[in-house]
């Protein structure tokens, strides 16, 4: 029996699916042109700075459920941005 890995035919790809990618580029090209992506980040931001509780209750749930990490992780010592 030949054990070696043949290309996948058919719509399944795999991991490092070529034409997710090409339509993820396509897409995040297309909304960078017609959308004011700095205007869009600076809303982004207001809206994290408002709504600040809410956003780290979430972080804080999300690290609750995270069994197995580094201590350290769920802590949040290893976050960058602290």
């Amino acid at each position: 029996m030949d054990t070696r890995k043949r290309p996948q035919s058919g719509p399944n790809e795999g991991e490092g699916s070529k034409s997710a990618d090409e339509q993820y580029r396509k897409g995040a090209t297309e909304f960078a042109k017609r959308t004011d992506t700095l205007q869009k980040g600076m809303e982004a931001e207001r809206e994290v700075e408002n709504y600040r509780d809410e956003y780290e209750r979430a972080e804080e749930s999300g690290k609750a459920r995270s069994a197995g990490d580094l201590k350290s992780d769920l802590q949040g010592k290893n976050d960058r941005r602290r």
